[in-house]
């Protein structure tokens, strides 16, 4: 496994978008426990609005809704159901 990264760069500058990234190994671990804590506190955010979870026996008519662009957000699929 590396952090090589072999694409080329040229679509995301043509649509404005940077590539930007943390080396988290070079970050001490205090400032990552209090980023992880602002994550899980003041900055979390309530996934509820756009993930809909389903059982594998619902999954077939969900299926077929997103083919036909009927649903918005993430489908989640939960084994334990």
């Amino acid at each position: 496994m590396s952090a090589e990264l072999n694409v080329n760069v040229f679509p995301f500058i043509l649509r404005g978008v940077s590539l930007l990234g943390v080396d988290s190994v070079e970050i001490p671990m205090r400032a990552r426990q209090m980023a992880w804590n602002k994550l899980a506190g003041e900055w979390s955010i309530d996934v509820g609005s756009v993930v809909t979870e389903v059982s594998l026996e619902e999954l077939n008519p969900k299926i077929d809704e997103i083919l036909k662009g009927g649903i918005r957000g993430r489908v989640l699929i939960n084994l334990s159901k």
